[in-house]
C-alpha cells in the first residue's frame, strides 16, 4: 500500500470517527420526547446520511483505483454539509434553548458534519492523479 492509499485510509478513518460521533451525540444529550419534536426527525435524518458517509468512507478505503476514493469523497462531502443542514435550516430542532438538542445536539452535528466536510476535501486533492511528469 503506498502513502497516498494510507493517507485516504487514514482520512476515512477520521470520517467514520466523526459520523459515529455524530450517531452518538443523543446518547450524551438526550432528544426531547414531547410530541412536536423535530429532534427526533432530525436526528433520524443525520442516522441515514451517516450510514452513507460511513459506507461511502468504507468504500474509498478499499477501493481499488485512486479515482474512487475522489468520487467517493464527494459523496462524504455531500453527506457532512447535509449533517449540518438538516438540523440547522431544512428539519430543526426545539426552539427552546434550554433543550439539550438545542445546546448539545445541534452543536455536535455541526461539528462533526463540518469535520466531514473537510476531512473529505482534504481526501478528494490527496487522491487526484499526478500530472504526467516529464
Amino acid at each position: 500500500m503506498n502513502a497516498r492509499k494510507k493517507l485516504i485510509a487514514v482520512i476515512a478513518g477520521g470520517e467514520i470517527v466523526f459520523a459515529a460521533a455524530a450517531l452518538s451525540a443523543p446518547v450524551v444529550f438526550p432528544l426531547c420526547s414531547h410530541g412536536t419534536a423535530t429532534c427526533g426527525q432530525s436526528f433520524r435524518a443525520v442516522a441515514g446520511v451517516c450510514a452513507i458517509v460511513i459506507s461511502a468512507a468504507i468504500l474509498s478505503v478499499i477501493s481499488g483505483e485512486m479515482e474512487a476514493p475522489r468520487m467517493l469523497s464527494v459523496i462524504t462531502a455531500l453527506g457532512g454539509t447535509l449533517i449540518i443542514l438538516y438540523p440547522s435550516l431544512l428539519i430543526g430542532v426545539c426552539n427552546n434553548s434550554m433543550m439539550a438538542c438545542t445546546y448539545g445536539d445541534m452543536p455536535s452535528w455541526n461539528l462533526c458534519g463540518g469535520a466531514i466536510v473537510l476531512l473529505s476535501v482534504i481526501a478528494f486533492f490527496t487522491a487526484r492523479k499526478d500530472e504526467v511528469e516529464s
